[in-house]
């Protein structure tokens, strides 16, 4: 579990996200995805366009690796 979360946050670094805002990002789609239902990850990055956190969020990767986590 510790390399996702280490892969993830290289991966939202590089999207420009500081290290303090990603344990709150992480958080929040643990939150999106683990509400029991299947989540696209069109409608992941859409919930959280409307949380605020920007446009376009997760990639295949990112999408991947939060949903092993999850599961």
């Amino acid at each position: 579990m510790g390399n996702r979360l280490n892969d993830l946050s290289l991966r939202f670094q590089t999207k420009g996200f500081m290290p303090i805002e990603i344990s709150g990002l992480v958080k929040d789609i643990f939150y999106i995805l683990d509400k029991g239902i299947y989540r696209t990850r069109t409608e992941v990055n859409q919930e959280l366009e409307d949380l605020g956190w920007g446009i376009g969020i997760m990639d295949n990767d990112s999408y991947g690796l939060m949903n092993a986590l999850v599961q």
